[in-house]
């Protein structure tokens, strides 16, 4: 069924509406706010197992009934705006979050907030992607406390293109200390400005991650199907 056409400042319904040329709501221009909803139907799902308080999966996808966007939580959480220990959408928060807008323990995407971030803006403890800003980072554009760059660096350590650091190694210096540190953090951040070691790293660092992950919520899902057999009557 096709969904009023709406003020997209305020929500407001403005079906039916023909001698006003404001919203009655919020007094906003009609021609400015007037927002007709799209005719594609949204996606909804939320599997009936349910692990620490949370369903299994939950998708939320597009406009559904009065939600203009879908709102996922769950364990592994797919939608517009998505929460859960997996959660991928847009926006979306979790200990794994993949999307858009990424905010989590590791976060992925085109603009990524974490302890682990990979992404085209990384913000991390550790962070990899084409401007970072952390802890220790790998990228084009790099600002941190230890900074690893083809590009421009800056940073207290940086072995970059160009390096701006009170200890650095690059095109336009060579600190004697800099080189010393990152000859002895070699296990780490590898030879030459490319990261691709540190890279490496952090690569295993997020599979353990979820190698972890999925380990605990299999923990819960057996626990649940126990509790299902001994007691029958819990069976949603």
């Amino acid at each position: 069924m096709a969904r009023d056409p709406y003020c997209r400042n305020c929500g407001y319904s403005l079906r039916g509406l023909t001698e006003s040329s404001k919203c009655p709501e919020c007094g906003q221009p009609i021609v400015e706010v007037l927002e007709r909803p799209s005719m594609v139907v949204g996606r909804r799902y939320t599997s009936a197992t349910v692990i620490f308080g949370l369903p299994l999966v939950h998708i939320a996808i597009g406009p559904h009934d009065e939600e203009r966007v879908g709102r996922a939580r769950g364990i592994i959480a797919i939608g517009d705006h998505a929460t859960g220990w997996l959660a991928i959408g847009g926006f979306c928060r979790g200990l794994i979050a993949v999307g858009g807008l990424a905010m989590g323990i590791v976060a992925m995407g085109g603009a990524a907030v974490g302890a682990l971030s990979l992404g085209g803006v990384a913000v991390g403890v550790a962070a990899v992607g084409g401007m970072v800003f952390g802890g220790a980072v790998a990228g084009g554009l790099a600002v941190a406390a230890v900074a690893v760059s083809a590009g421009l660096a800056f940073a207290w350590y940086a072995r970059a293109g160009f390096a701006h650091a009170v200890h650095g190694v690059g095109s336009n210096v060579r600190d004697p200390q800099a080189i010393a540190f990152f000859e002895q953090h070699a296990w780490l951040f590898g030879a030459g400005s490319t990261g691709f070691k540190f890279m490496a790293w952090m690569g295993v660092a997020v599979f353990l991650f979820a190698v972890l992950l999925f380990l605990t919520v299999l923990a819960g899902y057996l626990s649940h199907a126990s509790r299902l057999r001994s007691d029958p009557s819990q069976m949603r």
